[in-house]
């Protein structure tokens, strides 16, 4: 009988995925749920919404595996706490020293681990792009994930930690990673700003969505005088996918990307792994990310 795997992705309150990457997520494992053979189911859901989803999943009928990119910590904490030992689980994009001691005493000979994008170096990459393409003094503002992201605050952690020392960062954090939201958050920011004599050079977006909201917010604001700015900011994103991210940095919208590969096959490929030799899974695995374009992050220090 054929392995089952319920696939929990991030979404938004009609159930559909927030962006393209969580789109690419949903292709990826299907991919690799063919190949082995697995039926895999995908559904998307609010980070409120999530462990409700699961719940509702596991009450239906018994899966072999549910993998879960939540969308914050605490829906990480809940699943963690309320799956273990009854289900296999791997958690995708999202870590804390919480997660190990669930993980290793997961029970039952079931599979447990997770799946996590290089966070800190997406963020160092991403620095030395906004380094090596902005002025002396440069103003930027950086559009960040969910405050309660480990993706967020690890990829703003290692901005800071390369960015040049001359450059002031100015912040505000969305609630999603979507358009809408880096729409939402430029405004909210903009809020205090917009009585400030200051120029922005660079609007650094952690996904390419927000960048791209937030720029489309930039240049519709009634200042005439800011419009022009913000329409000059230059733009750094993190994504790079086709499709999106990667058509921009081609067509000149962004300067940059980070390019990260979905993992959620990967997930997948894992358990395959587990359940045909009974290789363990990772308790932290992580998987690539690189600049785009190649040589846009310039030389490491």
């Amino acid at each position: 009988m054929a392995r089952t795997v319920f696939v929990l992705l991030i979404g938004d309150t009609e159930g559909k995925p927030v962006d393209l990457y969580q789109v690419l997520q949903e292709k990826d494992a299907l991919a690799e749920g063919r190949a082995a053979g697995f039926q895999v189911e995908v559904a998307w859901a609010t980070s409120f919404d999530q462990y409700g989803a699961v719940r509702k999943r596991l009450a239906a009928s018994p899966v072999d595996a549910v993998v879960v990119e939540p969308a914050s910590i605490a829906t990480a904490g809940l699943v963690l706490k309320n799956l273990q030992g009854q289900t296999g689980l791997v958690l995708l994009n999202a870590w804390d020293a919480s997660f190990e001691a669930h993980l290793v005493s997961w029970g039952n000979g079931l599979p447990a681990g997770t799946i996590t994008q290089p966070q800190a170096e997406i963020g160092r990459i991403q620095g030395r792009q906004v380094s090596a393409a902005v002025p002396e003094g440069a103003k930027v503002l950086v559009v960040t994930g969910p405050p309660r992201s480990s993706a967020a605050r690890e990829r703003r952690e290692g901005l800071r930690s390369t960015v040049r020392p001359d450059i002031t960062l100015h912040t505000t954090e969305a609630n999603q990673w979507s358009e809408t939201d880096g729409i939402l958050a430029f405004n909210s920011w903009y809020g205090v700003f917009k009585s400030r004599r200051e120029e922005i050079h660079a609007i650094a977006g952690q996904s390419d969505d927000l960048a791209v909201g937030a720029s489309k917010a930039g240049g519709a604001v009634a200042n005439p005088e800011h419009a022009r700015m913000f329409g000059k900011a230059r733009l750094f994103g993190v994504g790079g996918v086709t499709g999106y991210g990667k058509e921009m940095v081609d067509e000149g919208r962004l300067v940059a990307s980070v390019t990260v590969r979905p993992n959620a096959g990967m997930a997948v490929a894992m358990l395959r792994r587990f359940w045909s030799d009974g290789k363990p899974l990772p308790l932290q695995s992580t998987s690539d990310a690189s600049p785009y374009p190649a040589g846009s992050a310039g030389p490491r220090a």
